[in-house]
């Protein structure tokens, strides 16, 4: 970057992106904090994707939506981006995006945004860790906006106020370690009953360190996992057993365990409610046989096999696949079904016979494969949840040329203050096709 790039100056922004910032009229500075029509001088930081990310100060005027936020790191911190814009207004900005997405398929009914609060919503996240060197102080928290540097926080408001809590000890606890510098970061978990922390650490713990974990441990209540390299690395202090966490979906009578590394929906208020909006999509009747594609611990499939003749949860992750076969036994499930697939590969899933719906719960990146694949024209209707609109756009093109039509789609607030937007669509197969 030039060093007159790097030049403070006066702008206005006029739209806000699905990122979550505001860009200029000309699109190459994407600004923090700023809402449409605001004005004020900007400081670009760095560039990506051809365009300078910058902060700002010293605004000149307000959008009528401004708010003050609620967490007093939200102008640095880039966990949220866009705690200063009134949370009616974000569901409205998000549901806009999802409307024009799916503007093309023309959807039967758009349903209305299943939201609920914003605050001390989020029971998981993985917190970077710096050691300051020249400040001989440890950082703990999200990374800055438009910055890789970890912002400076103490509290946050949109953690489970256990989490948020443990901020500030893990500073001070991180920095009596012998390898304070080589800690990157810290996964944090919240549940019914238990909190717990694994700590990536790139050097060997002495065993003073070990001692201070197990001390930290003690104190606050909570239990603590190390992890020295990949997953599988992953291991509880000296005597101790492995920590083991869970949720209940209220309105199912469902308990499900899981590790702290295990993926598993962060709101756990929200999960509930799209559980509920999922099976009513699916029109669940007695003689269904439902596959549950991207299912994980079985958050979905579950609740599903309650209501049907069988499930068949399909995920390529295995350790997902154990836990969801322990969840079943748990809750006493006996009509549901596990097994290892490789949702991404290029052939698709095999043409499974009997199966007339079916859940498709993928990750960012869609299930391209999977709606391509033969099985999809044995399909009478298909609920599918993304946490990417524009993957789900794509697929829903395809699944539309098989013969779909799009029933409804809407928001789920999965995540408040943050640019993400998790969504839902029902698929329902045209009676003329084929």
């Amino acid at each position: 970057m030039s060093r007159r790039q790097k030049q403070p100056r006066l702008a206005e922004v006029t739209e806000l992106a699905i990122e979550g910032y505001g860009l200029t009229e000309d699109q190459r500075f994407g600004v923090y904090g700023l809402l449409p029509g605001e004005r004020a001088t900007i400081y670009p930081r760095r560039k990506k994707k051809g365009r300078w990310l910058a902060t700002h100060d010293a605004r000149e005027n307000s959008h009528p939506d401004r708010v003050t936020p609620a967490c007093a790191h939200a102008d640095i911190c880039g966990g949220c981006a866009l705690q200063h814009f009134d949370h009616g207004s974000q569901i409205a900005f998000k549901e806009a995006r999802l409307a024009r997405l799916f503007d093309p398929f023309k959807p039967g009914v758009f349903l209305a945004a299943l939201h609920g609060s914003p605050k001390a919503y989020r029971s998981k996240a993985r917190l970077g860790v710096k050691y300051v060197i020249k400040r001989d102080e440890v950082l703990v928290g999200f990374r800055e906006k438009a910055s890789p540097f970890v912002a400076d926080m103490s509290d946050c408001s949109v953690l489970d106020k256990r989490l948020a809590a443990l901020i500030g000890p893990l500073k001070l606890m991180i920095s009596s370690l012998t390898v304070k510098g080589a800690i990157p970061q810290v996964e944090v978990a919240a549940s019914n009953d238990m909190v717990a922390l694994v700590v990536r650490h790139l050097e060997a713990f002495t065993p003073e360190d070990v001692n201070i974990l197990g001390r930290f441990s003690s104190m606050h209540g909570i239990r603590i996992m190390t992890q020295a390299a990949g997953p599988e690395s992953v291991i509880p202090l000296p005597g101790e057993a492995p920590a083991v966490l869970s949720y209940t979906l209220q309105s199912e009578g469902l308990t499900f365990e899981f590790e702290p590394l295990d993926f598993t929906q962060v709101n756990f208020l929200m999960n509930d409610r799209m559980t509920n909006q999922a099976l009513d999509l699916l029109d669940l009747q007695a003689g269904d046989q439902v596959i549950d594609a991207f299912c994980g611990i079985g958050n979905f499939t579950l609740p599903i096999a309650k209501s049907v003749t069988s499930v068949l949860g399909l995920e390529s992750v295995e350790a997902s696949v154990q836990r969801a076969r322990k969840n079943a036994k748990k809750n006493a499930v006996s009509n549901a079904l596990f097994e290892v697939q490789d949702l991404y590969a290029k052939e698709g899933v095999p043409d499974i016979l009997g199966y007339n719906k079916m859940l498709i719960d993928p990750p960012r990146s869609g299930a391209e494969q999977l709606v391509q694949s033969p099985v999809i024209d044995r399909l009478e209707r298909i609920v599918y949840v993304s946490c990417f609109p524009e993957t789900l756009a794509r697929d829903a093109e395809y699944l539309v040329g098989r013969g779909f039509r799009v029933d409804a789609v809407g928001l789920i607030d999965m995540f408040p203050h943050t640019a993400h937007l998790e969504s839902m669509a029902l698929f329902v197969r045209e009676a003329s096709y084929g």
